[in-house]
């Protein structure tokens, strides 16, 4: 006989995952019992709230395509650790969720407290789940529980990734079976994984290859996609062999270097002012692994991308994303690293003619006088701060193998659009849901798996305060993420659509953020003027330790950012 729960444990191990975040409760406490002897294999992390498992799991998604276990209470994964289950599921990111039902074993009829079944007297965590995740399944049987993690993994890691999830029973969770008994049989889990992603014919790359050569003014606008993919390479190789510029939607930010001659940045409201000029004036629009998503491309705005006049040729592992925001030329399905190659060989294929050199040459000059990731504010020395102060400073001061996790919030608006990233990869944002305070449990991730990068989070006050516990869990594991907070004591993007004079529930007094840093036992710099800014930064950024520097910034309207 087999404890069902070591055999979970190990179709994880088979899998390829390597992290399982944590807040143990319910029959799940007794799943974590088999971890203790495979933690040479897996590594399972104590997290202080279930959100933050759920974030933690989003990131290592994001960084390895391969999912993270978040295991934890039934009732507070279908809560709590719904804001980072939201977050991977819109955005597209593996992640395997072990919940449990809280039943206590024979009692789901008759309603005992934390009870999820969806009997009467309780809460119906299948349906919650179902909600935000590819794929739920409730376990009843211990077959059911073992054929549901291997499936769930599957469905969290094929086409466009996103979590899973699995509610097994209690006593499901402490049963044994004979493995022979496994019905229907039991193999191991590679031969469920071992499928290859969607890929273009050569029919549709030799489509693609023709309407790149003869357009008069193309432009590739990418997305996550290309993260997920991890297609950095390839995206410059194909931007390079044709002379086109290449704009990121918000979350595909650093799908290319935005230092490279072909970058134009982002798109949209809080983009660049020459990738809005250049997508408006393109003739061929080639969208790569992006849904070209209403908050990326202004909300549809009809004075924006005009399918009447414009061919838009859209590449996505969804085939549902092609197509459904704007009509299109031509559609297809792929993985966009599969796409990538297949294109570059059929547009070398052909030996266009093409000016690339003076495509660049152009491009380069229409940069210098738009002012590509230029602001007057980057020298300000007013008080509170400027956030293009801020953002200047930073960049002044990372380096290309710094990771840089973004927030919800008015800090990534000033980021999205001053921060210009030296490398490909080096910016990881949300967009899914965009939860405010997700970069502060996130980053901690990152750091787990990046021990030798230096890992920045930049957030708002708003979600530092959130997420608090992330800087006990940063002490804790001695993970030197340096926390850049833009602290002008309000929910600002909220505020900003108020009235001046009508502000209700969206202000308070300034938290005193690094104060409380160095009450939990790590790093905290308060800076108030812009001379203290560089000083500050360099040393969080270099004293290898879990450090919050806490700028007091204007409360400048991030309605600036979009029309500046």
């Amino acid at each position: 006989m087999a404890k069902v729960r070591e055999m979970i444990a190990d179709i994880m191990i088979e899998a390829g995952m390597k992290y399982v975040f944590t807040m143990p409760g319910g029959s799940n406490t007794f799943l974590l019992d088999p971890l203790f002897d495979r933690k040479d294999k897996i590594r399972t992390v104590l997290v202080r709230n279930e959100q933050c498992a759920a974030g933690m799991a989003d990131m290592i998604g994001r960084l390895t395509g391969t999912p993270a276990a978040i295991i934890a209470q039934g009732a507070w994964i279908g809560s709590s650790a719904s804001l980072g289950i939201v977050e991977a599921y819109l955005a597209g990111s593996p992640m395997l969720v072990l919940a449990e039902m809280s039943d206590y074993g024979s009692l789901v009829q008759h309603a005992p407290y934390q009870c999820m079944s969806g009997e009467y007297g309780s809460v119906d965590l299948r349906n919650i789940l179902k909600s935000m995740t590819k794929y739920t399944t409730v376990a009843h049987h211990p077959s059911e529980f073992i054929h549901g993690v291997m499936l769930a993994i599957k469905h969290s890691i094929t086409g466009k990734p996103g979590p899973a999830a699995v509610i097994p029973r209690w006593n499901v969770v402490t049963s044994e079976i004979d493995p022979a008994f496994i019905t229907p049989p039991y193999f191991p889990i590679a031969g469920r994984l071992r499928v290859s992603p969607p890929c273009l014919s050569a029919a549709d790359a030799d489509k693609i290859a023709e309407y790149l050569i003869n357009a008069r003014d193309p432009i590739l606008v990418v997305g996550q996609g290309i993260h997920m993919a991890k297609a950095y390479a390839e995206l410059v190789e194909l931007a390079e062999l044709i002379g086109a510029p290449v704009a990121t939607s918000v979350m595909g930010k650093s799908a290319i270097a935005e230092t490279h001659d072909l970058a134009l940045g982002p798109t949209g409201n809080f983009g660049q002012k020459i990738a809005n000029e250049k997508l408006l004036a393109a003739d061929l629009i080639f969208a790569l692994g992006t849904g070209l998503a209403p908050e990326n491309h202004k909300m549809l705005s009809p004075d924006w991308i005009k399918p009447d006049k414009q061919k838009i040729i859209q590449v996505d592992i969804e085939p549902l994303n092609c197509g459904f925001t704007y009509p299109l030329e031509m559609g297809a399905t792929s993985d966009a690293k599969l796409a990538l190659k297949m294109i570059i060989a059929a547009v070398r294929d052909r030996k266009p003619k093409i000016d690339v050199a003076g495509r660049i040459a152009a491009l380069k000059k229409i940069k210098a006088e738009k002012g590509y990731f230029q602001d007057a504010k980057f020298s300000s020395d007013e008080v509170p701060i400027a956030p293009e102060r801020l953002v200047k400073d930073l960049n002044d001061l990372v380096g290309p193998d710094d990771l840089i996790v973004l927030d919800g919030g008015n800090n990534r608006v000033w980021m999205g659009k001053y921060f210009q990233c030296k490398k490909a990869g080096q910016i990881i944002a949300p967009g899914g849901a965009t939860p405010v305070g997700w970069s502060i449990t996130a980053s901690l991730a990152a750091q787990i798996h990046l021990p030798n990068r230096r890992v920045i989070s930049v957030c708002g006050d708003g979600g530092m305060i959130m997420q608090l516990y992330g800087l006990e869990m940063s002490r804790q594991y001695e993970l030197p993420v340096t926390y850049v907070v833009m602290n002008n004591s309000a929910l600002g993007n909220v505020m900003d659509f108020q009235p001046d004079h009508r502000r209700i529930a969206t202000e308070y007094s300034q938290p005193q953020l690094a104060a409380i840093a160095k009450g939990i036992g790590i790093e905290g710099f308060k800076v108030e003027k812009a001379e203290d800014l560089k000083p500050a930064l360099h040393t969080a950024l270099n004293n290898g330790k879990p450090t919050v520097v806490d700028v007091a910034t204007s409360k400048q309207k991030h309605f600036k950012a979009i029309m500046g």
